[in-house]
């Protein structure tokens, strides 16, 4: 599948209290009305939470990471040229006029969007899993920049056929129950998203994405499971440059 990963962040100004307020009385109405006008077989909003977890996985990798984001809205197609028809047919200036009357919660400047391809490498059938509040699952998103003393293709090769396999190896003591890898597309609708929606920032190389649920090993094998999968990220993933949050799901299509 073919996604839109669109990570927003809210005005400096707003609380997350308060952006969460914001979200359920005129951002999410105004972004269900458009998405249907997109042709997208699926859409999911993550809200990001700002809590103890963060800080928690954040001090494991150095507590130099990146602050959450706010609101994640993730779309999918079956193809890319689906998705690029669907985008370049209207649909970046339909997504670009929302962002733009929502100035006074979304900070456009500091919210990037692009193309990226999925690879699952934990998933369970039907891939119906949603970390809805009050859930039992917790729903972790990790958008991550690879270090620079390694070249983007070397990042991604090693991400997709050793990290990933590591988890795989760890997911039944660590409780995952799903484990996505979507990974950045090099397209040329990148530079368009970037000069329609107005965000100055970087995009990523992708993100990751886990649900973890109340199962798994001891308390030492979670342990132990976490520590490698820390230790191994470390290789290739810049901390720094990168974030890692929990957030709840809100399926829109």
């Amino acid at each position: 599948m073919i996604r839109l990963e669109y990570y927003l962040r809210r005005q400096p100004h707003l609380s997350p209290e308060a952006f969460q307020a914001a979200w359920q009385d005129a951002l999410q109405p105004a972004w269900s009305s458009m998405l249907g006008n997109l042709g997208c077989q699926r859409a999911l909003a993550v809200l990001g939470q700002h809590n103890e977890l963060f800080d928690q996985m954040n001090k494991a990798r150095g507590g130099a990471m990146q602050a959450p984001f706010d609101l994640v809205i993730e779309l999918w197609w079956g193809t890319e040229a689906e998705a690029v028809l669907a985008l370049s047919g209207g649909g970046l200036d339909r997504l670009a006029a929302l962002i733009e009357s929502q100035v006074a919660w979304l900070d456009a400047i500091h919210s990037p969007a692009w193309l990226a391809m999925e690879y699952p490498q934990v998933n369970p059938t039907p891939e119906d899993l949603l970390a809805s509040a009050g859930s039992p699952w917790k729903k972790l998103q990790f958008p991550l920049q690879h270090r620079n003393d390694w070249s983007e293709a070397a990042a991604r090769h090693y991400w997709l056929q050793e990290h990933g396999p590591l988890i795989r190896r760890h997911a039944p003591n660590s409780g995952i129950a799903r484990y996505v890898q979507v990974h950045r597309l090099d397209h040329p609708i990148n530079e368009e998203l970037a000069n329609a929606l107005g965000f100055e920032t970087p995009v990523y190389l992708g993100h990751a994405e886990v649900w973890v649920g109340p199962g798994g090993g001891t308390q030492e094998a979670r342990r132990q499971a976490s520590r490698a999968a820390v230790e191994d990220e470390a290789k290739f993933i810049d901390f720094s440059a990168s974030t890692l949050f929990a957030g709840f799901e809100i399926l829109m299509i």
